[in-house]
């Protein structure tokens, strides 16, 4: 097996020791409060991670894309979610070829889209089921719950369509204090709830309420509204997950750099800049030299400060911890799963650049 520290550099690694932790704790955090776990895949791109979560315990995954879901499908993950409104001849065109291949389900918050997807879905001979889009204070996509009725009725109405029930992503929430996640996690799920009741009481079967996020996941279990949980960064865990307060964790994602400049004994220059890790929530955490810490990047180059450690020399081998696996492995097309420091696989990031 090939060492960590003898990879090509930058390299995104995963420790597949803090990656299963995760995973079984929240399937089985999950599981404790009887509600389904569907992770978001958006964060780590690559198939086999989903079928990891799968594996342990997850009922499928969450999408934001039809190229995304697509490449999911490719990758043998067989019950996909997109919890985004799919628009366009182009588009649908790829849903119809994602619910060739698997189980799917779209959100949708517009009748002339619905009509779109069930006529593509009927001319294939495939059904694709639907998630009513609800605005849960987010404003950003989703219908009122009192307009959800008439979308359920159309779904019913119309072929090659199934309704599943309802969504609503409260990701508005996400940052804030605990006290009010909480509240606000409350309020998102009422609207949702509201919807749900209108929707049972103009006589549709609503099977799924779905929703949530890593930030406030916790809140949606002890709440107990939603009966499917969408939740999926958490599994790989980064500093922006633990400034939201997630607990129970561990990192399981990092990025290592070589030292390619060391020409001063109190900083050095690293061969991963901004255009191997993302910058636009902060700076990614050194671990490893101790004493060493990320104090910029730029667009090829870590700016790396001592502040304590021993003096590195160039070939040296930095840890680094993301700051925002979102916006950092969609920048690779490999991630190296590893225990113990040593890599046991090497898996294809295949979703990256999978935007449409």
């Amino acid at each position: 097996m090939t060492s960590i520290w003898e990879l090509d550099t930058p390299a995104l690694l995963v420790d597949l020791d803090a990656l299963e932790h995760n995973a079984s704790l929240m399937a089985q955090l999950c599981a404790d409060a009887g509600i389904a776990w569907r992770p978001h895949v958006k964060a780590c791109k690559a198939p086999a991670m989903a079928l990891r979560l799968i594996d342990a315990g997850a009922v499928g995954v969450t999408c934001a894309k039809a190229t995304e879901a697509l490449v999911m499908a490719e990758g043998g993950v067989t019950d996909i979610l997109i919890a985004n409104e799919v628009v366009g001849e182009q588009k649908v065109a790829r849903l119809i070829e994602v619910a060739k291949l698997a189980t799917l389900c779209v959100a949708v918050d517009d009748a002339a889209n619905i009509r779109e997807i069930s006529a593509a879905a009927d001319s294939a001979g495939v059904t694709v089921d639907l998630l009513v889009d609800i605005d849960v204070n987010l404003h950003r996509c989703g219908v009122t719950p009192e307009g959800a009725p008439a979308l359920c009725t159309l779904i019913g109405d119309l072929p090659a369509v199934r309704l599943r029930g309802l969504m609503g992503y409260e990701g508005h929430v996400m940052g804030l204090p605990d006290e009010e996640k909480e509240r606000e996690t409350a309020a998102s799920a009422s609207i949702l709830a509201k919807a749900n009741q209108l929707c049972l009481a103009d006589g549709h079967e609503i099977a799924v309420l779905s929703g949530g996020g890593s930030g406030n996941y916790r809140y949606v279990l002890e709440q107990g509204v939603l009966n499917e949980l969408q939740a999926g960064g958490a599994a790989l865990m980064d500093l922006t997950y633990e400034l939201m307060g997630v607990g129970g964790h561990r990192r399981a994602l990092s990025l290592i750099c070589q030292v390619v400049s060391a020409a001063n004994p109190y900083r050095a220059a690293g061969d991963a800049g901004w255009k191997s890790t993302g910058r636009h929530t902060g700076l990614p955490s050194v671990v490893n030299p101790n004493g060493w810490s990320c104090v910029g990047l730029s667009a090829e180059h870590t700016h790396l400060s001592r502040e304590g450690g021993e003096p590195v020399t160039t070939g040296d081998r930095v840890e680094m911890i993301p700051h925002y696996s979102d916006s950092t492995v969609l920048l690779h097309r490999t991630l190296h799963a590893h225990r113990g420091g040593l890599v046991e696989e090497t898996w294809e990031i295949s979703g990256s650049g999978a935007l449409q």
